[in-house]
């Protein structure tokens, strides 16, 4: 294993990037940048702001390109250059920036026991997330001799304050008996309070005690019903976008008619229309594609929108990541209302090279 780089190594790293003349200045355009907040989103552009921040001395910068470098967003991945980054950010002491590392050494099992002592550093600052982050090492036994005594004293006071993750992990010991006695319906509540904020883990988990009755009243109805939450998540349901500047039609078969004479208006309002229908037949999902095309091509914002959700659903076009992640991001740049949120969810979906292309593609849509 290649030992890790010394700080200095970082500025070596660097010293291509010419210095900033603002470091504050440059961290705020790449969060900008990152976030799409008033301008496309655009991770390259972000990492280059970040360059020369960095350069500088900003610790933010530093750190934020660090984990740029360990998911290859913006720029080619690179663990090693990762962790020199990171590193460098974590010397400075922000707890938050000490957790970032111990996660990036977490990933190689050569670098655990220096990943559980940053936990443990970041966990005496008072981070929840590294406190639970050390309990799992511990109740694992990954880099540090397994405790499931230690593990529950670290999954305790984030759980009493309400933190999903130690209560399903507090859960767990009650119920395989892991340093406690067994104690299912205690197991029981921890899951139940964990599922309400979302957890996924701890809905699968209490649904097992539904179907066994472990602690609970046997359920297999409830127990369905969890399994079913746990496998959908929580994010809500796309929906597409009308435009409500646009006057309502007052006739369909003149819609029609409209739509197939070319009127852009009358075009979208026809997609519109159909895509929002119960069940759109084939040719039906394949014309409203093409006459959002059309309407996306020449600048309209909700078209660029709907189009990125058939895109990224196969309905209409082919099904293609990048394609449909570019229009949702054209969009985004141009305010819809619900760009911002499908852009969050489509991401979660693709991998950082896919993102970085559609970022590009985007990006050359409006150089074009």
């Amino acid at each position: 294993m290649r030992p890790l780089c010394h700080i200095a190594t970082a500025l070596i790293l660097l010293a291509a990037v010419p210095a900033a003349a603002d470091p504050d200045a440059d961290f705020a355009a790449a969060l900008r940048y990152h976030q799409g907040d008033g301008s496309l989103q655009d991770y390259a552009l972000a990492a280059d702001h970040l360059h020369r921040a960095a350069k500088a001395g900003h610790v933010g910068a530093q750190n934020m390109l660090g984990r740029y470098y360990f998911q290859g967003l913006g720029v080619p991945a690179d663990r090693a250059q990762a962790i020199t980054l990171l590193t460098a950010a974590a010397s400075a002491g922000d707890p938050g920036h000490v957790l970032d590392l111990a996660q990036v050494l977490e990933t190689d099992p050569a670098t655990l026991p220096r990943a559980a002592a940053l936990y443990e550093q970041a966990a005496q600052a008072g981070l929840a997330d590294a406190a639970v982050s050390l309990g799992v090492l511990y109740q694992d036994g990954r880099g540090v001799p397994r405790d499931f005594a230690r593990a529950r004293a670290l999954y305790e006071a984030p759980a009493a304050q309400g933190h999903a993750r130690a209560m399903n992990n507090l859960g767990l010991l009650y119920v395989r008996a892991h340093g406690v006695e067994q104690d299912y319906a205690h197991a029981a509540t921890l899951f139940a309070a964990a599922a309400e904020q979302g957890l996924k883990q701890a809905m699968t988990n209490l649904g097992v005690l539904y179907e066994n009755g472990f602690g609970v009243p046997l359920d297999e109805a409830r127990a369905a019903a969890l399994y079913r939450a746990a496998g959908q998540g929580a994010a809500q349901p796309l929906t597409y976008q009308d435009d409500t500047r646009l006057r309502p039609p007052d006739d369909a078969a003149a819609l029609v008619q409209a739509a197939l004479s070319g009127d852009p208006i009358a075009q979208f309002q026809w997609a519109v229309q159909t895509l929002q229908a119960p069940k759109p037949s084939f040719d039906d999902s394949r014309t409203a594609a093409q006459f959002l095309q059309r309407t996306a091509g020449q600048g309209h914002a909700p078209s660029m929108y709907n189009l990125g959700l058939l895109y990224m659903r196969g309905i209409g076009v082919p099904q293609d990541y990048v394609l449909g992640h570019k229009w949702l991001l054209l969009a985004q740049a141009r305010d819809v209302p619900l760009a911002a949120d499908a852009v969050r969810q489509t991401a979660a979906q693709m991998t950082a090279a896919q993102i970085n292309d559609a970022q590009a593609r985007a990006k050359a849509h409006e150089n074009g």
